[in-house]
């Protein structure tokens, strides 16, 4: 009898990482990410300020510049790689990880140097160039090592998933040591953002330790297989419930599994995850996430295109103006003594603003139109 206990807490020493060290990850995540942000804003507007444009620039203004622009340079990728690393660590079996850190690596090597080279003229100082030019290389040293970090999470946590008997084992099994240790660690995190299936309230709390799905850390919905639309695998976790709740959750999986049944025939798909109450919980916590993504992303487009906007105002204002004045519909009062006013408010700041707020609007309505019509 101490045999396979002992077996069993040695397998969930090595499987689960000790509480206060992932209390610590998970500060130093934070923090760092803080560090992220922080660096990353300060030296996107010294760029998109001019700050690297300047046509002539010597002395204690040039050494100024460039000793903003190497500190917030330095912050940014040492706290980006911490945050990576703590990330990996502390989330070791989440293969999103990787994924995410393959994204922001591709950010890094294209993104930021496209910026860089947007706010840098031919005009510009030499010296200025320089410093430019080393922040593109180490931004695209960064990203391409990112880039090479993120693939190896991804490409050898797939490797060690198929080689290992243990897991496939699992798959199998309604119970095992290791199973229970995994699920016992999967209990106390934290829920995603956009939420796993066990983390929905729909899935029972009594079928989960016994669950495929969340011993493995994959949604059904990304196996195509879950418990209310495979009958195979709802008998096998019914099988570990006790028999005073086994009729409750057999009925409540009996009607998902007849609608499920009824959507398959229509749409003659294996697993009609599009109607699942699950998938359907899951797609609005991905909404509400990429919802707060439409901001930054509209701002992004407006900065891009903000001097187009303005060109293309100045333009229509010229045109209308003109024949207004042919067809002398505008009082000549107007344009003796121009009122003073604050650089900011303008009417083509007014434009900008505005075409802001139509394109948040369009591309909420995407977003929800992707997410819950065609089930992105």
């Amino acid at each position: 009898m101490q045999g396979p206990r002992r077996g069993a807490k040695e397998s969930k020493a090595i499987r689960q990482l000790p509480e206060p060290m992932r209390k610590a990850l998970e500060h130093v995540v934070l923090v760092a990410s803080v560090g992220v942000i922080l660096s990353l804003v300060y030296l996107l507007f010294i760029i998109l300020s001019g700050g690297l444009a300047a046509p002539i620039i010597r002395g204690t203004a040039l050494d100024a510049v460039a000793r903003n622009v190497n500190l917030a340079k330095t912050a940014f990728l040492w706290s980006l790689w911490i945050v990576v690393v703590a990330a990996m660590v502390r989330h070791y079996r989440t293969e999103s990880t990787g994924w995410v850190t393959i994204l922001v690596g591709v950010g890094c090597w294209a993104l930021l140097p496209m910026i860089v080279r947007s706010r840098t003229e031919s005009t510009t100082a030499q010296e200025l160039m320089q410093l430019g030019q080393s922040l593109i290389t180490s931004f695209q040293t960064a990203g391409g090592a990112l880039i090479v970090f993120g693939f190896l999470r991804v490409a050898l946590g797939r490797i060690i998933v198929l080689a290992s008997p243990t897991q496939a084992a699992m798959r199998f099994s309604s119970y095992s040591p290791e199973a229970a240790a995994i699920a016992a660690e999967r209990a106390t995190e934290r829920p995603s953002l956009m939420r796993q299936c066990w983390e929905l309230h729909f899935c029972r709390s009594s079928l989960r330790a016994s669950c495929p799905r969340f011993i493995e850390g994959v949604s059904c919905w990304k196996k195509n297989s879950g418990c209310y639309c495979d009958q195979g695998l709802a008998t096998r976790l019914l099988s570990g419930v006790g028999a005073n709740s086994r009729a409750q959750v057999a009925e409540e999986l009996e009607v998902a599994q007849r609608r499920a049944r009824t959507q398959r025939q229509k749409k003659r798909a294996k697993a009609p995850c599009g109607e699942c109450p699950l998938y359907l919980e899951h797609q609005k916590h991905k909404y509400r996430v990429i919802s707060w993504l439409t901001y930054p992303a509209a701002a992004g487009v407006i900065g891009f295109t903000v001097v187009s906007i303005q060109n293309g105002y100045r333009w229509v204002e010229l045109e209308l103006g003109s024949i207004f004045a042919n067809l002398q519909l505008l009082p000549r009062t107007l344009s003796d003594q121009p009122l003073e006013q604050v650089a900011w408010l303008s009417a083509e700041n007014a434009v900008v603003l505005l075409i802001g707020v139509l394109l948040v609007g369009i591309l909420l309505q995407l977003t929800e139109v992707a997410i819950f019509r065609f089930k992105l």
